[in-house]
């Protein structure tokens, strides 16, 4: 999901909503993670200080969410410009055929069959 106003505040209600358990978190030294080291569902906090010249540090990158967001900016790329209101549905497809693979297609199709069978359509 595409989200407007990113926010110390934002990332916190994020972990909350989506871990049950603590979790190690990979982070860059982007300022809205500074402090969650603090917050109850993170056990380990790791830096990777992108001011500093830094892109790994041993085994811990955070470079599989910057590959993911060069892979969409080349998707999008290909519509020539994307409004603000539409970008969220193309995010959505882009993630759902990343997710898939290549067989994306035929799981699309799976899940409209599935849908339209429970329906009742």
């Amino acid at each position: 999901m595409v989200e407007k106003n990113l926010s110390k505040d934002l990332i916190r209600e994020k972990i909350d909503k989506h871990c049950n358990e603590p979790i190690r978190l990979f982070t860059d030294d982007y300022t809205i993670y500074f402090g969650l080291e603090g917050h109850s569902k993170v056990k380990e906090h790791h830096i990777i200080k992108h001011s500093e010249k830094e892109y790994a540090d041993g085994e811990n990158h955070v470079n599989n969410c910057e590959n993911r967001h060069s892979l969409l900016r080349q998707y999008l790329r290909i519509f020539r410009g994307v409004s603000k209101k539409k970008l969220n549905t193309y995010v959505k497809f882009f993630q759902f055929t990343f997710n898939k693979g290549v067989n994306w297609f035929g799981n699309a199709i799976q899940l409209i069959l599935n849908n339209c069978t429970n329906t009742g359509r």
